[in-house]
């Protein structure tokens, strides 16, 4: 198992937490994570073979590829179908909220693939070049111009301003 965690940029830091990669070689005999809640929201891009969620005992949903996993107040299990590779951001429980329109409470306990979020167009453009990316690095690079885009997008600026006033 490889697990690494990066510092975000000085324009995100106070948003996100961090990014991290997770990569698993593929098990003869998959075993169930369980995750625990920590507060944080994540967007992740699972780049390895599917992950399963559990919904109950012996249920499953597959996650999205291309996800955003909303607060849980309740742990829950995934299984790996393969080998894992996955790039993700962890933001700060407040973070995310800046990024979409959606109230994040709609986000809790689930997980909601990012074109929901962010328009199909921009999404799947955003998706592709994490895929396409050649490392760790570039991925960093690919979603902090995505999420400084977004926080100097005029609509983001004025649902901020509106939000404190």
């Amino acid at each position: 198992m490889n697990y690494q965690t990066y510092e975000p940029h000085n324009d995100l830091k106070s948003l996100v937490s961090c990014y991290w990669t997770l990569e698993v070689p593929k098990q003869s005999e998959p075993q169930k994570q369980r995750i625990v809640p920590d507060g944080c929201i994540e967007m992740a891009f699972i780049l390895g073979e599917d992950i399963k969620r559990y919904t109950f005992e012996n249920e499953f949903i597959l996650q999205p590829r291309a996800m955003v996993l909303g607060q849980t107040i309740e742990p829950f299990y995934i299984e790996p179908t393969g080998f894992v590779k996955t790039f993700a951001v962890r933001f700060y429980p407040y973070g995310f909220a800046n990024f979409v329109s959606e109230p994040i409470s709609n986000l809790a306990n689930k997980e909601t693939p990012i074109n929901q979020l962010f328009g199909i167009e921009n999404a799947d453009d955003f998706e592709q070049k994490i895929i396409k990316a050649e490392n760790t690095e570039q991925r960093i690079s690919i979603t902090k111009k995505f999420l400084l885009d977004r926080l100097n997008d005029e609509k983001t600026i004025n649902r901020i301003v509106k939000k404190h006033d």
